[in-house]
């Protein structure tokens, strides 16, 4: 099972301590915490060697292999849509299927499927559903080719943004906040990467012109607050993490940066350079990334908390949010991990 220990133990706010443990593939954890989030209630399961497992019914359902499987962390139930073909299910917790729909696209359910999203095999429409298959809201996205979408993690909806420059950023029914065309006067212009601040204010972009990557922050008008370049081209998706205070954290394979007023303030580089795929998470009071071997906990303002290591062979982990402010949860290739603020 997954161990690991702080590297310093200091009078620091937040304090931030691992408060429960799941290993996966042994399907058995430690006691839910008696203080705070009970995660066996709020997780709705995890994915595992591709097999499902639930916790609302402490099992695994069987899945007949000609489907994929999608389900919303922190919500309930689960879709079956076909690798090949135009099927979609969606089953309760305890299994029973309460809809099968003609759908041909690949559902995206998020942290509590509001908004589902179904993406077109083009990749050019994005199809807006409520958790009973029915179009709901703007009902459906269009752009030229869809690069990045994110949810908020406080069940506030989600944006969307598309290679051609078309975000839309959509409340939890699916309504327009605001969506427009960001290429306009960006010739030769690419759009990449989202991130949205954990109260929903913000929403970071990350695009190029050329071969010369930007950063747009917009606020909850989809106007420009800041708009600034990377000192470095990065030609594929980063990972970025937005403060309430509009600040940006940004993981790329070969840093860890800061940047505060559209000012890079630090920048971190790592010994070993890595993937694509890059681990970062941002909660109202910090921000948690993966660089090298460690978690390192950052203030908003881009102080640092503390570190604690983490095995190698656990790399990559994910990060998602619980259903309380004070709790973000942490997946390894072995274990779920609880982390609450004391």
């Amino acid at each position: 099972m997954f161990y690991f220990s702080w590297d310093v133990d200091l009078n620091f706010v937040p304090s931030i301590r691992e408060t429960w443990i799941w290993n996966l593939e042994g399907k058995f954890g430690t006691n839910p915490p008696k203080l705070g989030e009970d995660p066996i209630k709020s997780i709705n399961g995890y994915l595992y060697n591709k097999q499902f497992y639930s916790f609302k019914t402490s099992s695994r359902p069987e899945i007949d292999p000609k489907y994929l499987i999608d389900f919303p962390l922190l919500g309930n139930g689960y879709l079956l849509y076909e690798k090949i073909g135009d099927e979609v299910n969606f089953f309760s917790d305890s299994s029973e299927l309460f809809w099968k729909k003609p759908i041909n696209s690949y559902p995206r359910s998020g942290y509590y499927a509001s908004p589902v999203l179904y993406l077109s095999g083009d990749n050019n429409t994005v199809f807006l559903l409520d958790e009973s298959g029915n179009r709901i809201g703007k009902q459906e996205l269009n752009g030229r080719f869809l690069t990045d979408y994110r949810f908020d993690t406080k069940n506030k909806g989600c944006v969307v943004l598309f290679s051609g420059g078309e975000i839309y950023r959509l409340d939890e029914k699916a309504n327009l906040k605001y969506g427009f065309d960001l290429s306009k006067e960006k010739e030769n212009s690419f759009f990449k990467s989202l991130s949205i601040s954990p109260d929903g204010r913000f929403v970071s972009v990350h695009f190029s012109v050329n071969d010369k990557d930007w950063i747009l922050i917009l606020d909850e008008k989809g106007e420009v607050v800041e708009e600034f370049p990377l000192a470095k081209f990065y030609p594929h998706q980063l990972y970025l993490a937005t403060s309430n205070d509009g600040n940006l954290f940004l993981q790329t394979p070969d840093s860890l940066q800061f940047y505060e007023d559209g000012k890079l303030v630090w920048e971190k580089i790592k010994t070993k350079q890595v993937g694509v795929y890059q681990s970062i998470f941002a909660s109202d009071q910090f921000v948690v990334a993966a660089v090298d071997s460690e978690l390192q906990f950052y203030t908003p303002k881009g102080n640092l908390i503390r570190k604690k290591r983490i095995s190698p062979s656990e790399l990559p982990v994910r990060f998602f949010p619980g259903k309380t402010d004070s709790v973000f949860y942490m997946e390894t290739k072995t274990d779920l991990v609880q982390f609450q603020m004391l």
